[in-house]
């Protein structure tokens, strides 16, 4: 996380085990606002990702505890530490996957790869459909691309994404400033 020091002010936490055991506070936590993406059945994760001060908290549709978990959210997603709920979608879901959780969401996250919860996974076709399917359904609604993002970051944009999480790209990089300075602008159409 200190490499992302000046370049992001939010980085996402994959969860995809009980790491939060024994843990106070996160390193860097007065830096950075969190974003936990629950690749775990949720409900009993949502209780502690609000106590390390998560401004975000993604939960997967497809686990068994969704929508308990995003009941557990919804009285935090106003006032003034508000914390915004996300619902993660399969690059092969529908638009229509997330009626059963119609205003339960504040912003939709779609996966780029079928693999979850670990990088390095060759993308999924089929997320750019996805992403320009749910922007035609929902014009409104807050889009988010997470994983393979990198090489395909202007074909989401133009697809209808708003928010991009790119992990490995930048962080493994050289020069981190400069990835994040070229993914933004190739993302935005600038030279």
């Amino acid at each position: 996380m200190s490499r992302l020091r000046g370049i992001s002010p939010l980085v996402q936490v994959d969860v995809v085990a009980d790491i939060f055991e024994g843990a106070e506070t996160l390193p860097l936590w007065e830096e950075f606002d969190f974003e936990f993406d629950l690749f775990v059945e949720p409900a009993p994760f949502v209780a502690r990702a609000l106590e390390l001060g998560a401004s975000r908290v993604v939960v997967h549709e497809r686990f068994q505890s969704a929508k308990e978990a995003l009941g557990q959210l919804q009285n935090t997603r106003t006032g003034d530490f508000a914390v915004a709920v996300g619902l993660g979608l399969r690059a092969g879901d529908s638009p229509h996957t997330t009626e059963p959780y119609a205003g339960l969401f504040d912003y939709v996250q779609v996966m780029g790869i079928r693999q979850e919860g670990e990088q390095g996974h060759p993308p999924a076709p089929e997320a750019v459909e996805l992403v320009s399917a749910l922007r035609a359904a929902y014009p409104e609604m807050v889009i988010q691309v997470d994983g393979a993002v990198a090489p395909r970051a202007k074909e989401f944009r133009e697809a209808g994404a708003d928010r991009l999480v790119i992990g490995s790209a930048i962080v493994k990089a050289d020069d981190p400033k400069g990835a994040y300075k070229d993914l933004y602008n190739r993302a935005n159409g600038a030279q």
